[in-house]
């Protein structure tokens, strides 16, 4: 059985039923209670030691697993509820909070700077349940959207593979709770950090924008991410799992029977993967950037993402030919169609969804 595991990259942990206020000093992150239970804050850019509310739907401690839709609210329709439920059957095991490991497993790659050499303490850090949460892919088809008020509205920002945020805000928004990474990225962080010439280094400044925030990445990505997270002199909430979450064997059964009919498709995407992730602690999933063609439905043109090559990659972004991106599109297609608004697939400009 696979299971997930929680490395804290320098953070400090947090109790379960706690809210804590992040802040930054020279001395590093630092987390202080707050007096308000249901306020949750962040740093920002520019703002060193002042944190800064952020407005949240998450749900506290006691309401998460309960009431999917309290009585009253825009969601409250029976049939989308139970429309939930049946998705979260099939996606259940890739719930992350059901497959950390609490004690330390790699004992050699994550030390404390003291002569006991201890490993770290493991983070008791939870993702929580949220009504909203907008998964970001990185399609070219986000650019002019002018999607990003509509992205930071959510209760909670899921991005893919640490992509471009500062310039594209109007776009793609500004907040990120949780990035989810491929094999390759923590790679091309390792050698994009020790590159002699850092005017081209494309990934400090992207991840110095999600400090404080939650990787999910595979085991194996843990030495590179300590590495990056070292050199870069930033902090994350690592989870990994012990073996890859988006095999074929894994994805295509929850697919399935998500879909109700057969699929079977070899290599699924990290942004399939990252979707179905999603449904175990999102009541409702908004979707944005998941287009794969080359022009949209009035024949306009689109890169394949939103954001220039890194510079790091052997060969420049394209298609990548290995993944099904027209079928994984089609089945998003139709959960938009069929849900019954517990996912929606946002193409073109904001302000239609």
């Amino acid at each position: 059985m696979d299971s997930w595991m929680l490395y804290d990259l320098g953070i400090q942990t947090l109790p379960e039923d706690t809210y804590y206020a992040l802040t930054h000093s020279p001395a590093g992150p630092k987390f202080t209670e707050t007096a308000t239970s249901q306020q949750q804050y962040a740093t920002r850019p520019g703002v060193p030691t002042k944190p800064m509310l952020l407005a949240r739907d998450k749900t506290t401690p006691a309401e998460s697993g309960k009431t999917l839709f309290p009585a009253g609210s825009d969601a409250s329709s029976s049939a989308e509820e139970l429309e939930l439920r049946r998705i979260r059957n099939a996606t259940s095991k890739l719930h992350p909070d059901k497959k950390f490991r609490r004690g330390p497993h790699w004992p050699k790659s994550c030390l404390r700077k003291t002569k006991s050499k201890k490993p770290c303490p493991p983070s008791d850090y939870k993702i929580g349940h949220y009504r909203t949460c907008a998964v970001v892919g990185n399609g070219g088809i986000l650019l002019g959207s002018h999607c990003g008020a509509d992205i930071d509205a959510k209760g909670y920002v899921i991005r893919i593979d640490v992509p471009a945020v500062t310039g594209f805000e109007k776009d793609v928004g500004q907040r990120t709770d949780m990035t989810v990474l491929n094999m390759d990225t923590p790679k091309r962080l390792e050698i994009s950090s020790g590159l002699k010439n850092r005017s081209m280094d494309r990934y400090e400044s992207r991840l110095r924008k999600i400090n404080g925030t939650v990787l999910l990445a595979h085991r194996k990505s843990h030495p590179y991410l300590k590495k990056a997270s070292q050199r870069y002199h930033v902090s994350f909430v690592l989870l990994t799992s012990a073996s890859t979450f988006k095999s074929a064997t894994r994805i295509n059964p929850i697919a399935s029977k998500i879909a109700r009919k057969r699929y079977r498709k070899n290599h699924p995407s990290t942004g399939m993967a990252t979707v179905l992730i999603a449904t175990t602690f999102c009541d409702r999933l908004f979707l944005y950037g998941f287009f794969p063609f080359d022009q949209d439905e009035k024949q306009r043109p689109h890169p394949y993402h939103y954001y220039p090559d890194d510079g790091v990659r052997q060969k420049p972004i394209a298609k990548d030919k290995k993944h099904h991106m027209d079928a994984e599109y089609k089945f998003y297609k139709g959960l938009n169609q069929s849900s019954r608004g517990v996912l929606k697939l946002h193409i073109g400009e904001c302000g239609n969804l």
